[in-house]
């Protein structure tokens, strides 16, 4: 499957041929399609690594990649070496992060960064979705990499294809597809492709549903 062949399939399966107000919409059923999928399905073919970046000495604040959808780990090693001390950041609750580390503008070469907070709040002007919080706030500019689940490029007419065509176009189409048949308020057909896409999403998601459970240990701290 391509862009175009499915642009082509919703025309044909939604009998609308000869509309060009229902063709002029499409692209857009294709897209919320697409967005709805990111939300729900889990694939390790969504998952990206970044560059290797440094930690600013008392910062306790990183960026998120731009894509950035959902974290699945932050690891650090030492500031020569990203490969010599490796640490993985434990994720806790913003929360927790300032009652552990309350001045998060010092740091402490004897605590170094232990936990990060998913969603940072408080700057002015700024997406609180933006950055992660740090903790303890690094005392060194530590090598630090993301593992993060991103968001692939949309399909478009000038992009053909991506992991969705390649690996899942049945699920695509119909995600695509309940999009035009609430434009055409086709509600006979909904609870039909509803099941299917369901049952798509959860055979997809079957194929990958223990991608993160050595990820996913948590330190309690007394």
């Amino acid at each position: 499957m391509n862009y175009t062949t499915l642009f082509n399939q919703i025309i044909a399966y939604a009998n609308r041929g000869g509309s060009i107000e229902f063709a002029a919409a499409i692209p857009y059923f294709i897209e919320m399609g697409q967005q709805k999928i990111w939300k729900e399905l889990n694939t390790t073919g969504f998952q990206k690594t970044t560059q290797l970046k440094k930690f600013q000495v008392n910062n306790a604040t990183i960026e998120k990649p731009a894509d950035w959808q959902e974290t699945i780990s932050i690891i650090y090693g030492s500031a020569d070496n990203f490969f010599i001390n490796n640490v993985v950041l434990f994720p806790r609750s913003y929360e927790f992060c300032i009652n552990y580390w309350p001045n998060v503008n010092l740091s402490d070469a004897a605590n170094p960064p232990l936990f990060y907070s998913d969603y940072q709040p408080g700057q002015e002007n700024v997406s609180p979705y933006k950055y992660y919080l740090i903790v303890p706030t690094p005392d060194k500019e530590y090598n630090y990499q993301i593992t993060y689940i991103g968001r692939p490029n949309l399909i478009t007419n000038e992009n053909q294809t991506n992991i969705l065509t390649d690996y899942y176009p049945d699920l695509l189409f119909y995600a695509a597809f309940l999009e035009a048949l609430i434009y055409l308020k086709d509600d006979q057909r909904m609870p039909v492709y509803t099941k299917l896409y369901q049952e798509s999403l959860t055979a997809a998601n079957n194929l990958t549903k223990d991608r993160y459970i050595d990820r996913s240990v948590k330190r309690d701290v007394g």
